[in-house]
């Protein structure tokens, strides 16, 4: 019976959810879905912190995500718990692989050398023979204190020739470029990465990356940052655009409210007869961006993707983008932090 309900859903939603033209770093023609599935969570094994997804929880749900018509999906290798089962679910699926937008991203730049192993292990953890977009997935090694609101750097990897920073993402760079250049991946960019990170890599002269995916939410908003980006052609591609609910909901004490609790959503939401995912959804489409809502619910799923029959007024984008802040406002390490 679930299965025929998310059949009859295919052909309507698939109709409805656009894709923008990638561009830069990108295959000429290559089309990104604005929605995606987002399979990163912030949960425990354990329990506690949030949803936690692992392979079992991924294959699942990008197997009802493609059911229902989704078409792109939103990975890393660093999502260590899940890629496999991301793999699985695009083994299974009888979706051609030539309809599904796979992004996927290289661990924390190593260099060249590094980066082409990950990338191999990527290919091979989701059972494909190339990604539709491959980013570089933080500017920089990262750790982070989540009691403490701390971060620091971390190690060099096996190249001792390449120290964290400019070089060492520039070579990262040079191995997306060669990736790219061997028709493994048909778009490459980069996430998390600041305006000084961006021009380390423009300063090559080569490749521009098409699609910087950033953090951003009603409590988080680098408004620059995407500016900066989309001057360039850049694709902003925003991450926990919900404001990450379910971790959240497990931290009251630093987020009283999550951004789908605040009154300026709900009251969003109640004018358009929607949900406060939708209208928040809305207001980061509004802005230009591509986005991955993370789900394991498929009436979630189908509502995260219904969001193109209506528009927010002036006022509701103010209203939204105006919500204040929580004292701590940011849900990953800031990139900032990164030398």
């Amino acid at each position: 019976m679930l299965l025929i309900l998310y059949t009859c859903f295919v052909a309507a939603v698939c109709a409805s959810v656009p894709s923008v033209p990638l561009h830069n770093a990108a295959v000429p023609g290559t089309m990104m879905p604005v929605i995606g599935l987002g399979v990163g969570a912030y949960g425990l094994q354990g329990g506690g912190n949030g949803e936690y997804w692992d392979d079992d929880v991924a294959e699942a749900a990008v197997g009802k995500w493609l059911a229902l018509g989704g078409r792109r999906l939103d990975t890393s290798l660093k999502y260590y718990n899940d890629i496999v089962g991301v793999g699985r679910a695009l083994s299974a699926t009888t979706v051609p692989r030539s309809e599904i937008f796979v992004t996927s991203k290289v661990d924390d730049p190593f260099g060249y050398d590094t980066t082409m192993q990950h990338f191999a292990t990527i290919l091979q953890s989701l059972n494909t023979s190339y990604v539709d977009l491959l980013l570089i997935h933080w500017p920089g090694p990262i750790a982070y204190n989540f009691t403490a609101g701390s971060a620091i750097t971390c190690p060099d990897g096996d190249n001792q020739t390449c120290s964290f920073g400019a070089g060492c993402r520039q070579d990262t760079w040079r191995a997306l470029e060669q990736i790219f250049n061997e028709g493994k991946a048909r778009a490459i960019g980069v996430s998390n990465f600041e305006q000084r990170h961006l021009e380390d890599v423009l300063s090559l002269g080569g490749l521009v990356p098409a699609v910087n995916q950033i953090e951003f939410h009603a409590y988080w908003q680098p408004v620059q940052l995407a500016q900066y980006c989309q001057s360039l052609n850049i694709t902003v591609n925003t991450y926990a655009p919900l404001g990450a609910p379910d971790l959240l909901a497990w931290h009251q004490d630093r987020w009283p409210l999550t951004v789908l609790q605040q009154p300026a959503v709900i009251a969003v939401a109640q004018a358009h007869n929607r949900t406060p995912a939708q209208v928040v959804l809305r207001w980061h489409l509004q802005q230009g961006f591509v986005t991955n809502p993370r789900t394991w619910n498929p009436q979630h799923m189908l509502d995260n993707m219904n969001v193109f029959d209506f528009t927010l007024s002036d006022a509701e984008m103010q209203a939204l983008s105006n919500i204040q802040r929580p004292l701590r406002p940011k849900i990953c390490p800031d990139p900032i932090l990164v030398p």
